[in-house]
């Protein structure tokens, strides 16, 4: 018996040595250009009474949109661009699970930030008839003048305390859901000057993640071995108590 579990434990440290060696297997989930059953708008406040202006264009090589808050200090002034990846409303979002990074190919004028704004869906809170009470991760993103290939760690992404309030949830409800992103939002950052236009051109924008198939397979190998070893141990007892 100590002979077998002796084998068992070399196979073991055998397939984790391979495993620690392998290069890393990445995968690449587009958001921009547009993926079958996603798309993308501009948004403004003009319906609300706000005097925003926004400007968009979609070609099959760069995503152009601009925008200028509204200068009067009364109003409130929002713009934006929202990718709805679920459009066709079939509840189906996109599985992010194992997305760690959002990378940006961007091209930014007359701004030094934007928010990026993940919506995703908390079974405990969401309405689907609510966009808000979708769960919200967010991260500001610092630009700088010209193009740039920037990058947002996933983990970095945070739920703000506004949004408990907003969509009267418990803090205490803190998953993350990221097995269920349903939105993607650009917005201005916090300290975007009224009345000052800025435009921001996409040329890329991706889902970047880490495959976790050499992880299932090595899970595998493990269950395999655990079940030769507990095998082993009863028919031994079995036997020992036959005699």
């Amino acid at each position: 018996m100590r002979k077998t579990y002796t084998i068992l434990g070399l196979i073991a440290a055998v397939v984790l040595a391979v495993y620690y060696f392998m290069p890393k297997y990445y995968f690449e989930e587009p958001v921009f250009p547009l993926p079958t059953g996603a798309t993308v708008i501009a948004y403004d406040d003009i319906a609300d009474g706000g005097e925003s202006a926004v400007e968009f264009k979609m070609g099959e090589d760069a995503l152009h949109f601009s925008c200028r808050l509204g200068a009067d200090t009364s109003k409130a002034a929002w713009c934006g661009l929202l990718w709805n990846l679920d459009s066709a409303s079939t509840h189906l979002y996109k599985n992010w699970t194992f997305v760690d990074t959002l990378v940006f190919d961007v091209e930014v004028h007359g701004t030094r930030e934007v928010l990026v704004k993940l919506w995703t869906f908390d079974p405990d809170v969401t309405d689907i008839k609510k966009p808000r009470t979708f769960r919200l991760l967010m991260k500001e993103l610092p630009l700088r003048e010209g193009r740039q290939r920037v990058a947002i760690p996933v983990e970095h992404l945070y739920t703000p305390e506004f949004w408990y309030e907003n969509a009267k949830a418990d803090p205490e409800l803190t998953q993350r859901h990221m097995e269920a992103a349903a939105r993607l939002e650009i917005a201005p950052g916090w300290n975007q000057s009224r009345g000052s236009k800025f435009s921001v051109t996409f040329y890329s924008v991706t889902a970047r993640g880490m495959s976790n198939i050499a992880f299932g397979i090595v899970l595998g190998i493990f269950l395999v071995l655990t079940i030769v070893a507990v095998g082993r141990r009863h028919k031994i007892l079995n036997d020992e108590q036959k005699k």
